[in-house]
């Protein structure tokens, strides 16, 4: 018996690779909100398979006829071209969400779907744009870690960057000194004063490198309280151990007075 047939093998092999592995590459399907990543991520998936002209424009749709010795005939490379058009639209309408999925009917080609959702969901950038950059000077380290810390800087800045908004990296430097506790107020200074440029990169290897030093302080600091508060105990008792110990050793003031006055007695006329 004849091996059956691979669906998929008159496509380009950046179509088969993309159907293949959609999920890998597009791990998020769209929702009202995720617009900028979410359109990253198929953005790249595209691009990597040399796709991405289908939403673009740049592989604009096809007549289904041509002009050929003045008459018309079928175009030989609309079909083709269809069945292109139609897998990665059917990829794009697989990594939506349900609740998007009732705005994405009715498109005949890819580039029509793209550029409704570009349109529908990339409305609301400019809102998401200073949201995220008042989240950006307003986050502070509080309780957590300087990994977490600087790991909730760097999530805010990749959503800034997949709306295609820039930051200045000193701006972002000050937002993350500006966020750090009163612990790090030395450090803070410190920085502060510098007239060098410090890179992103820089102060994050300087932050992790504090919080240790910082750790390590601590601790050392609890170790000494815990050795001082038994020494001064000891003192104390040693001390309220002396007093007693001195007032039993006083003389008995009963004897010597008893023996004066036997003297004084024997003196007095009978």
């Amino acid at each position: 018996m004849a091996a059956p047939s691979d669906p998929l093998a008159s496509l380009p092999s950046g179509v088969k690779f993309l159907l293949r592995s959609l999920h890998n590459l597009i791990p998020e399907k769209l929702t009202e909100t995720n617009y900028p990543a979410w359109s990253l991520n198929v953005q790249t998936a595209l691009s990597a398979n040399l796709l991405l002209g289908w939403i673009d424009g740049h592989e604009a749709a096809l007549a289904p006829t041509i002009s050929k010795n003045d008459k018309t005939v079928p175009n030989p490379e609309y079909t083709s071209w269809t069945i292109v058009d139609t897998q990665i639209r059917a990829c794009l309408l697989a990594v939506i969400s349900p609740s998007v999925h009732k705005h994405a009917r009715g498109f005949t080609t890819s580039a029509a779907l793209w550029d409704d959702l570009a349109a529908r969901y990339n409305s609301v950038s400019t809102a998401h744009v200073y949201q995220l950059r008042d989240k950006l000077h307003t986050l502070r380290k509080g309780t957590k870690t300087m990994t977490r810390y600087l790991d909730d800087m760097a999530t805010i800045l990749s959503d800034l960057d997949a709306l295609k908004e820039e930051i200045p990296e000193r701006d972002v430097v000050n937002a993350v000194i500006r966020g750090l506790p009163t612990e790090y107020s030395s450090f803070k200074q410190n920085i502060r004063m510098n007239n060098t440029t410090i890179s992103l990169n820089q102060l994050s290897g300087w932050l992790i490198s504090e919080e240790i030093n910082l750790e390590m302080e601590n601790k050392l600091s609890l170790t000494e309280s815990t050795i001082t508060e038994p020494r001064t105990t000891l003192l104390a008792t040693n001390g309220r151990g002396r007093g007693r110990g001195g007032y039993r050793g006083r003389p008995s003031p009963g004897r010597g007075y008893n023996s004066g006055r036997g003297e004084r007695n024997n003196g007095r006329p009978s």
